[in-house]
């Protein structure tokens, strides 16, 4: 629970990371689910068997030692996960953070507690910021300069956005990635 409630936490945060009111703002985001049964274990060897609750598919794999809680798993237990992941692209004025590491990664990772089933939660957040260099309506976009000078022309998903902005304004781009993973008995 306190895992759902810090990955909650971590990308509501990364939605109001701004205090700026963008001229431009696109976030989406994407939700997976994950279901599968554990078909087969050797807990000597580590080797872990599921079958994907949706498709049937199977795959085997060797759970490595960041896996601490493996003998609480069982055959016939279930994997249970979510796959989050959000892009949020805003044309602002970057914030005095921002400004002094215009490139940050952030990370997050929790797991379960020794003696429970095996759980976990990682997140990353990953922002840039960008300048404005060129815009090219005819070629439906613009030239965007990352802080160390590397330009790089991006196309614009809808050229109407390219009337709100203008050269030298800022882009903060926040790539926002989440997994959940946990065992439980079915």
């Amino acid at each position: 629970m306190r895992r759902l409630l810090a990955l909650s936490l971590l990308l509501a945060l990364a939605a109001c990371a701004s205090s700026n009111e963008p001229k431009v703002a696109r976030e989406e985001t994407t939700v997976s689910t994950l279901r599968a049964r554990v078909s087969a274990i050797d807990q000597k060897t580590r080797v872990v068997t599921l079958v994907d609750a949706a498709t049937g598919g199977r795959t085997t794999f060797r759970a490595d030692e960041a896996v601490k809680n493996l003998p609480q798993v069982k055959v016939g237990d279930e994997v249970v996960g979510k796959v989050v992941e959000s892009l949020a692209i805003e044309v602002r004025k970057a914030t005095d953070a921002e400004k002094a590491a215009p490139a940050t990664v952030d990370e997050f990772e929790a797991t379960a507690e020794p003696g429970e089933k095996p759980a976990g939660l990682y997140v990353r957040q990953i922002t840039a910021v960008y300048t404005i260099e060129s815009i090219d309506k005819a070629k439906g976009g613009g030239t965007l300069r990352d802080a160390n000078g590397e330009s790089r022309f991006v196309k614009a998903r809808d050229p109407a956005v390219l009337d709100r902005v203008k050269v030298g304004d800022t882009v903060v781009v926040t790539l926002t990635q989440g997994i959940s993973l946990q065992v439980v008995t079915p």
